[in-house]
């Protein structure tokens, strides 16, 4: 009876410990898919800042390229008025 009294205690602790095992998995897993939902979230927050980046990207490129065309016209111009007064100049000679 001896035996038998002492080994309860022990089957008890044994389903104790059994049922926290079992919750802490339980909760592990909720954990891990959280987890996971966020890396799935932040990777997609960071495709669209990817692509943003190239938009903007190209929209500079595009800018700087409108800026160099408008100086090159100006420039251009300047030349072109500036060309018949040197003509001139050269002729009275």
């Amino acid at each position: 009876m001896g035996a038998r009294a002492s080994s309860t205690p022990d089957l008890e602790r044994l389903a104790a410990v059994e049922q926290r095992l079992s919750d802490h998995e339980a909760r592990c897993e909720e954990r891990l898919a959280e987890i996971r939902a966020t890396a799935a979230s932040t990777l997609k927050a960071v495709e669209g800042l990817k692509s943003r980046f190239w938009t903007i990207t190209l929209a500079l490129l595009a800018w700087a390229m409108a800026q160099m065309w408008s100086a090159n016209q100006a420039r251009l111009s300047l030349l072109e008025q500036s060309a018949p007064h040197e003509i001139r100049a050269v002729a009275a000679r």
